[in-house]
């Protein structure tokens, strides 16, 4: 089974070499660079399999259930069978982290060190995005946290005796924390989503409707993607299901209507719409691309949610009334979205007036 061969297809102009992949757990068969028609091509081609034999001979002696491939996909779809999105990232983090762990010959979690996991950071963040842009730090250490989760379970299974992934010591870069969108900007945004979308019928209006629905409800793009059950126009209420805690259950919640959404939530409804409206799947690419068009590129689409909570904290409505509004069940997460700036504390020094005077 572990013995690799060598071998030729009609028509092909290179030798092509079948060997046993630990990873797979079973026989890959792939061409390699090496041509039939050159002297040396054999020779070399020969060479190669031997090391592809010497290498799954090594292995072999693993306990089969051990080996990454043999159990890490299946743990992934089990734990995050009720998150669809949370299970899409961490297995595209798992793409990465099992390409490098491949590459040096880490087969088994009870074969991972420390160093391993500082080496894939600089790894990782040494690549290019297709813009050109060098993968984030932050990035690399956020698919580190998936890999924390799966060296969890292998501790659990008896499979590693420790977790090289947790307390690495390396600080996450400052985020880029979206500005609140002045009034100046919301014009723009609206008139560009108007240029673009204002011809079609309110059912393929997807920008529109998203944009209007996240800048009064505050909440976040993939959440504006509402069923129109979940709209009570008699009530005055809508319900979200955001993300949860950690890949968990999504967090369900109703909250206020704003009046100013209910003539379009009305238009929607003599359409016959399901939903507010439908996010295509690059939904936060083409917003993006929309915001840069009109030289808004510094802010985000989430920019929505922090003028939201801003402009409440900003008109004095009652915390315990924001959070409940915009979803949040944290205060210290509530209060990285607020951007008071020194003329919004006006109430602050009126208050500290010491001469008697108010």
């Amino acid at each position: 089974m572990t013995h690799a061969s060598v071998y030729q297809r009609p028509g092909r102009r290179v030798w092509y070499v079948s060997y046993w992949d630990a990873g797979h757990l079973g026989r890959i068969h792939k061409a390699t660079p090496y041509r039939v028609d050159d002297p040396a091509g054999h020779r070399n081609v020969l060479r190669m399999a031997d090391n592809l034999t010497r290498e799954a001979q090594a292995i072999n002696g693993a306990t089969q259930r051990e080996l990454w491939g043999a159990w890490v996909p299946q743990f992934l779809e089990d734990r995050y069978r009720s998150s669809p999105k949370t299970l899409t990232r961490y297995k595209g983090s798992w793409c990465w982290v099992r390409t490098f762990l491949a590459e040096n010959n880490v087969r088994t979690p009870g074969a991972l060190k420390y160093q391993h996991v500082l080496t894939y950071v600089g790894w990782r963040t040494a690549m290019r995005r297709h813009n050109g842009n060098f993968i984030s730090r932050n990035t690399a250490l956020c698919e580190v946290k998936g890999w924390s989760i799966i060296m969890r379970e292998a501790i659990r299974r008896g499979y590693a005796f420790g977790n090289p992934c947790e307390r690495l010591g390396i600080k996450k870069d400052a985020p880029h924390r979206p500005p609140e969108l002045t009034v100046g900007e919301i014009d723009k945004i609206r008139a560009e989503v108007l240029r673009v979308e204002g011809s079609k019928p309110v059912t393929e209006r997807w920008m529109t409707v998203s944009f209007e629905i996240a800048l009064h409800q505050g909440c976040r793009l993939s959440e504006t993607q509402v069923p129109m059950d979940a709209i009570d126009l008699d009530r005055r209420t809508i319900r979200f299901a955001a993300k949860g805690r950690d890949g968990g259950e999504p967090h369900v919640f109703t909250t206020a209507l704003h009046p100013a959404l209910i003539p379009l939530v009305t238009e929607l409804q003599a359409a016959g719409a399901a939903f507010t409206c439908r996010l295509p799947r690059m939904a936060a690419k083409e917003w993006w691309a929309l915001r840069k068009r009109i030289g808004l590129e510094h802010t985000k689409f989430h920019s929505t949610r922090v003028t939201v909570i801003t402009r409440l904290a900003r008109a004095g409505v009652p915390e315990s009334q924001a959070m409940a509004y915009v979803g949040h069940a944290s205060q210290t997460i509530h209060h990285i979205y607020q951007r008071l700036r020194a003329e919004d504390l006006s109430l602050c020094t009126q208050a500290l007036a010491f001469d008697g005077r108010r």
